[in-house]
């Protein structure tokens, strides 16, 4: 089985896509809530989502994510499953699902997927440097009750991965899109920018995030430690291999 494990707040933009993407390939979905205010919970709930409300104040995205695979356990999951995580902005891409399945049905432990962010319209992604070959480990198998997520030095625990630590030196590229709605328009990226920066400070490793702003805050031609200058192409000329 796989199971859907999601942690999120305030998603009610793009929440039923990503559920629905989703759906054909994951026995249950379980969704951790972190108390939001815009419909998101009743969203996932009426798609047929355990949604489980946030029982912790402040941000920390390992316990969050720990908690979340707890409920997975005491929900039903066994040695041997496979849990899903994305983020509540990221939609499976339907073309990959043989292939998602066939990492599961092979036993790789720990499978990475290329997250394709979509830029300023929904047919086209950004490609500069970084941004064209990002992947993030987000299919996992269940191999103990031990598993948990890795704690980091940045605010909110930010970075933390979507696999947990014990499994993080097995990882298996596979040619799986995630698509991420969640720089899509400049108004969203702006505002993140900022929330990253006041939750996250000074964080050198993400360049202070200056990469997410390229185009918006920063010239397009500007060039940075992961990013830059702005490029971009159409989605459908954007294939991920392993």
């Amino acid at each position: 089985m796989i199971i859907g494990l999601l942690r999120i707040k305030n998603e009610a933009r793009w929440i039923e896509r990503v559920v629905r993407s989703i759906q054909p390939v994951c026995g249950r979905i379980l969704i951790l809530d972190d108390h939001s205010t815009d419909g998101t919970t009743e969203i996932c709930e009426s798609l047929g989502c355990q949604v489980f409300r946030s029982p912790f104040d402040g941000i920390h995205e390992a316990r969050d994510k720990d908690y979340l695979l707890e409920k997975a356990w005491e929900t039903g999951a066994a040695v041997g499953d496979y849990c899903l995580m994305v983020d509540g902005d990221e939609a499976l891409h339907p073309d990959d699902i043989p292939a998602l399945l066939m990492a599961a049905a092979s036993g790789t432990v720990c499978c990475s997927m290329h997250i394709v962010y979509l830029w300023d319209r929904e047919d086209q992604v950004r490609v500069d440097r970084w941004y064209k070959e990002f992947r993030r480990p987000s299919l996992f198998r269940l191999t103990s009750r031990d598993l948990t997520f890795r704690r980091t030095e940045h605010g909110g625990n930010f970075h933390c991965s979507s696999a947990p630590a014990q499994l993080l030196s097995q990882i298996t590229p596979i040619p799986v899109r995630l698509l991420h709605y969640g720089y899509l328009d400049k108004e969203t990226r702006v505002r993140k920018f900022y929330f990253y920066n006041a939750v996250d400070p000074n964080n050198t490793l993400e360049d202070e995030y200056r990469h997410m702003v390229i185009g918006d805050l920063f010239p397009a031609n500007a060039a940075f430690r992961w990013a830059g200058p702005l490029r971009l192409e159409a989605l459908c000329s954007h294939r991920s291999a392993a």
